[in-house]
């Protein structure tokens, strides 16, 4: 019994020796290959995945074995197409970490550095930073008693005038040296300022420092604005100076006929003082508010075509004369001293002429332009005593044209003769402001 359990045990022990094996066998074959290609696969999956690293991380920071294991498996051909080498691969970020976000650097804006004034020599100046004007306003200086108006009068400031009037200012206030700002005004030339003190309520018949009306003064410059605002305001355009007149203003006056009768002569108006001035725009103003040409001086009897044709304005001879200043005359009288001739032309176009006698010699007719101011259909020379019907005079002189004795050479004492019929036509063709001219 013992062999025989010691022999059992044997022969059921041999053929499990044979299949154990033979399993053996097979599993000794797969093995390595098995493996192999586990391990291989392992390592190109872990070849392809991106490196966690630093974005510095480079291949030459790797420690040596994992340098020499890579190499090796890149030299073991497994029958797979080598694959690139791996770029550097920043990894994503980690949403469940929060990296706070850096504070932004605060940007300081530097302020541009001046340049440097340059420094001023001796010999230059320096302008000044603000406007006179507002100078003026905000920096008054000690004036002596003068009304805080009358200096904005003098610095020509109508803004300034108006606010100060505005807050209570007297238009009206009288200097220490008894000027009023409306005079002020109208001597300095300002329109603007005239009237922004005559809309304060100034008074218009105000005497000023030359004791004068502002009219009168204003008529010896040329200004037809303040003509028109004085008179729109009140003033009366048929005042007249005031006598004696004041050396100030006779001072101003350059012409000579004018400043003689301001001297000597009295009743002098604003009209004259433009007839004699030739202010054309003046005159017309004041003709236009209602100035008389009648009104003489009352010493000489001038009247203001007086001045004109003494200064031979053609031109405010015939305004004065009531011709529009727009209008042109369409007659004309030409007179030939050499061919004692005389001819009318209307528009260019000669309608009529006849021979003449001019004034012989010693009393030589004198050429120029003339305009006839008056007619007289019967009429007594005050010099000879003797009749010159339809006489025509021109500017205002002695010598004119009548009817008289022809005989075709100079025979007058300056006068033009015409024939009688002749000059019944030629009285009948003109009229007053037209012109005549008389030619060698």
């Amino acid at each position: 019994m013992a062999l025989d359990s010691t022999v059992e045990p044997a022969k059921h022990c041999a053929p499990m020796t044979r299949k154990s094996s033979w399993i053996q066998s097979v599993f000794a074959w797969l093995l390595p290959a098995g493996v192999g290609a586990a391990v291989g696969g392992g390592i190109i999956t872990f070849l392809g995945q991106p490196i966690q690293s630093s974005p510095m991380t480079d291949m030459a920071d790797l420690n040596p074995p994992a340098r020499q294991l890579v190499a090796s498996v890149k030299s073991v051909p497994l029958g797979i197409e080598a694959m690139p080498a791996p770029a550097r691969v920043i990894p994503a970020p980690n949403p469940s970490k929060t990296i706070p976000a850096p504070a932004p650097e605060p940007v300081v804006v530097k302020a541009p550095t001046p340049a440097p004034e340059p420094e001023l020599r001796p010999w230059q100046w320096q302008p000044l930073v603000d406007p006179v004007s507002e100078r003026f306003k905000t920096d008054v200086p000690d004036l002596g008693g003068l009304p805080l108006l009358q200096y904005a009068v003098l610095v020509d400031d109508a803004e300034w005038i108006g606010q100060l009037i505005g807050h209570g200012a007297d238009a009206n206030e009288v200097t220490p040296g008894g000027d009023t700002a409306l005079c002020a005004a109208v001597r300095c030339m300002s329109a603007p300022a005239v009237r922004a003190i005559l809309y304060g309520g100034a008074e218009v018949k105000t005497v000023g420092l030359e004791k004068q009306p502002p009219l009168v003064l204003a008529s010896l410059r040329r200004g037809p604005d303040i003509l028109r605002a004085l008179t729109v305001a009140g003033a009366d355009p048929n005042t007249r100076f005031n006598s004696p007149v004041s050396k100030s203003i006779l001072d101003r006056v350059l012409i000579k006929d004018l400043k003689h009768s301001l001297e000597n002569d009295r009743g002098v108006t604003p009209l004259i003082a433009c007839a004699a001035r030739g202010d054309v725009e003046g005159a017309a103003e004041l003709l236009r508010a209602g100035a008389k040409t009648s009104f003489c001086t009352t010493r000489y009897k001038r009247y203001p075509i007086n001045f004109a044709a003494t200064q031979g304005y053609l031109f405010l001879m015939r305004i004065i004369l009531g011709r529009q200043p727009e209008s042109e005359p369409e007659i004309l009288v030409t007179v030939d001293l050499s061919k004692q001739r005389a001819w009318v032309t209307q528009e260019g176009k000669i309608i009529d002429s006849c021979p003449v006698s001019t004034g012989r010699e010693g009393y030589s007719t004198p050429a120029g332009r003339y305009v006839i101011t008056d007619k007289h259909r019967s009429w007594t020379s005050t010099l000879y005593h003797v009749a010159m019907p339809f006489f025509m005079r021109l500017n205002c002189s002695a010598i004119g044209l009548h009817s008289g004795y022809v005989t075709g050479r100079p025979a007058s004492h300056g006068c033009i003769r015409l024939p009688y019929d002749k000059a019944k036509k030629f009285f009948g063709l003109v009229r007053v402001g037209d012109e005549v001219q008389i030619v060698h």
